[in-house]
């Protein structure tokens, strides 16, 4: 589990606050939910290393590369089982918390579909297939996720938090695209960005989280 966390950087856990705080929300009320989303996430990358690996390339050794499938399958579940503590630990707005568990269980399920319909699609034409592991893939469902988490424990509007999801699916592809550019910058990465933005920019966000949005999307996507 370490491991998996060693090169990690907690974008999952710091975009559930930052959505927080944009949607009017007290920030410090979602930190157990901040860490129960980034556990899944957690979980979800090393189900990733374990099923998309004939399929996916990896820039470091992974955590079943190292320790073999059955205690990777272990890290996994203790992530997926640590996420669910935490989401139940000093729940301020116990109801909001109830929902972001069932978005989180619906997220799970979600992925597990996904990464079926990826293996399907081996069978595509390789920018066909690019663009399908870019929208689909782990970190669009993850990022989607958090910033709807962040958005429900702000109590913010339905629509709103629609928005938010959306954007941050696109983020996802970003992130997925720019670290598949070997320049660093992929036109398509910033195709997103530009989309991305967009859906911000029409929300009901005050401006300043607006400029801090387009400011993490357009970095993403340069792939810093």
């Amino acid at each position: 589990m370490r491991h998996s966390f060693e090169y990690a950087d907690p974008l999952c856990a710091s975009l559930v606050l930052w959505a927080c705080d944009a949607c009017g929300g007290d920030s410090h009320t979602a930190v157990p939910v901040a860490a129960s989303v980034e556990c899944l996430h957690r979980f979800s990358v090393l189900h990733d290393e374990l099923q998309m690996a004939p399929t996916l390339s990896f820039e470091r050794e992974t955590t079943s590369s190292i320790w073999g499938l059955a205690q990777t399958l272990n890290a996994g579940d203790a992530f997926h089982a640590l996420g669910l503590g935490l989401l139940a630990k000093d729940a301020v707005h116990g109801d909001r918390v109830l929902d972001v568990g069932f978005v989180l269980a619906q997220a799970v399920l979600h992925g597990i579909e996904q990464r079926n319909r990826l293996i399907r699609a081996s069978v595509l034409t390789r920018t066909r297939r690019r663009l399908r592991v870019a929208y689909a893939g782990t970190q669009p469902l993850m990022l989607a996720l958090s910033l709807r988490a962040g958005a429900i424990m702000a109590d913010a509007p339905p629509q709103l938090e629609d928005v938010l999801a959306r954007a941050g699916r696109l983020l996802g592809a970003i992130m997925q695209l720019a670290s598949q550019a070997r320049d660093a910058s992929s036109p398509l990465a910033k195709r997103y960005a530009a989309k991305a933005v967009s859906i911000v920019e029409s929300s009901s966000l005050e401006r300043v989280y607006v400029a801090e949005f387009k400011e993490i999307t357009y970095e993403l996507a340069a792939g810093n």
